[in-house]
This record gives C-alpha cells, structure tokens and sequence, in this order.
C-alpha cells in the first residue's frame, strides 16, 4: 500500500488570518506530499512494511530489522515517517485550535 497525502479536512483559506492560503497549500501540498514520498521511497520492497499503516510503523520501529536499509532511511532524510505522522496530527487538528 502506497501512502498517498489526504486531503485537508478543511479549506486551504480556513485558517485566515492566521495563515493565509497559499502557506497552506505550500506546506500541505509540497511539504507535507514530500515526507510521504521519502516514507514510500524508505519502505518500498519490503511488502511487510509497506502493508502498514502510517500509525503502525511509527509505533513498532522494533519490528523493522537492525540491518534494513529502511530503518537507516526512515532516521535520516528528515525522518519521513515521523514527519509524515506529525503532519497529519497538524494538519487535521489546526482549525480546531484557531476556532479556540
């Protein structure tokens, strides 16, 4: 299963004044797309890893082998995978504290 960026559970101008439109669609579209490409890129051939949700890699880094290449990337390269979880939790929960 390839991750893929999820759409913004609100409009890109939902955060004005704060943020304006297009600082969102350059972090959602092009920051946060690029942290789900190096997590493809970091977990691509190996069918276990690529089966698992965002969530669960995160939570099980143990069940990645020492040896892999993918843990190597996956702590490197601005650490896809963390990057990726990170900005879904900011992402889906942004609106909700510019409403507060």
């Amino acid at each position: 299963m390839a991750h893929t960026l999820p759409d913004l559970p609100y409009a890109h101008d939902a955060l004005e004044p704060h943020i304006d439109a297009r600082t969102m669609e350059i972090h959602h579209g092009k920051h946060h797309n690029t942290y789900i490409t190096k997590l493809n890129d970091a977990i691509a051939g190996n069918a276990e890893l690529e089966s698992k949700s965002i969530e669960d890699l995160v939570s099980d880094l143990d069940a990645v082998p020492e040896s892999d290449e993918v843990k190597r990337r996956w702590f490197s390269e601005k650490q896809p995978g963390a990057g990726q979880l990170l900005a879904l939790a900011w992402f889906n929960n942004a609106n909700k504290l510019i409403e507060t």
